[in-house]
């Protein structure tokens, strides 16, 4: 646990270093843990994730449990609002709308989650993400909004 980034140490750096420091980490921890999301690209307003099928993230039917598809767009919607963020300033996914178009059945299938900030408001910030097949098919997207707090 001692690796693990203490959050309230990071109050001086903007949003994009605390992602930049975080990235950099050996075990990240947590969700970001738990995903197993890679981070192939970020810059103002925008983060782009790759992820792998894992056997935990299964369901039932042997296909991408629908809660790790929104928790992956969750996350990457968040990071591109982290992107964002000056100094000191801090946010929170208000809401999540997610739509899934079609499922993940192979272990093989790496998909690319993009996320970008639409509209950043002074307090309100409009969010879409969307998540592709290794054949650049549709397999869900979102729309969601943060607020900055």
């Amino acid at each position: 646990m001692s690796d693990l980034i203490n959050f309230n140490q990071l109050e001086n750096l903007s949003g994009k270093e605390k992602i930049e420091k975080f990235e950099a980490m050996a075990s990240r921890g947590g969700m970001a843990e738990n995903l197993g999301y890679t981070v192939k690209e970020y810059g103002e307003g925008y983060v782009i994730y790759e992820y792998t099928l894992k056997d935990r993230h299964v369901n039932l039917i042997g296909t991408l449990h629908g809660g790790i598809m929104a928790t992956l767009l969750d996350t990457a919607m968040g990071a591109a609002v982290m992107t964002l963020l000056d100094v000191g300033e801090r946010h929170t996914m208000t809401d999540i709308t997610t739509k899934f178009i079609r499922p993940v059945t192979s272990a093989e299938d790496v998909l690319t989650v993009r996320a970008e900030v639409e509209n950043a408001g002074r307090r309100t910030l409009a969010t879409a993400g969307t998540i592709h097949n290794q054949a650049g098919k549709l397999v869900a997207r979102a729309i969601g909004s943060a607020m900055k707090i």
